[in-house]
């Protein structure tokens, strides 16, 4: 077996051929159309952490907004204890300057009662005195 240049020759140069058309036909568009489909997916991925991102800060906003809604409730309810409070205390104190009211008179009647009843039995007392020393000295 003879090596002959021509055909080593007319191969490489087939090679050298082949390898131009795939590379300028083939492979440089496939690589153009995987680099533009890496960039999508890159961009993708970035809108999808800008996305993420901005979720979180809506989120920790509601969370804000709920914690500084719950507080102006708690207050609102607060104030609104305090003035039950206040109501409460303001009737319990009518109640009781009623209450008290009410003993004095009837601790008035109780001495004007008690006076009258005292005068009425010495009344009763003397007069019985009386009449109990007649019928002993008469």
């Amino acid at each position: 077996m003879t090596i002959q240049i021509s055909l080593v020759i007319w191969t490489i140069i087939g090679f050298v051929t082949l390898s131009f058309i795939l590379n300028r036909f083939l492979f440089k568009p496939i690589l153009k159309v995987m680099d533009e489909r890496n960039e999508k997916i890159e961009a993708a991925a970035a809108n999808r952490q800008i996305e993420l991102a901005r979720r979180e800060k809506t989120i920790k906003a509601l969370e804000i907004a709920k914690a500084a809604h719950e507080q102006e409730l708690l207050k609102a309810r607060q104030a609104e204890l305090e003035n039950e409070r206040k109501k409460t205390e303001t009737i319990l104190a009518d109640k009781k300057a009623e209450y008290e009211a009410e003993l004095e008179k009837i601790r008035q009647k109780y001495s004007t009662d008690t006076k009258a009843a005292e005068e009425n039995l010495s009344g009763s007392i003397d007069k019985l005195a009386q009449k109990y020393v007649k019928t002993q000295i008469l």
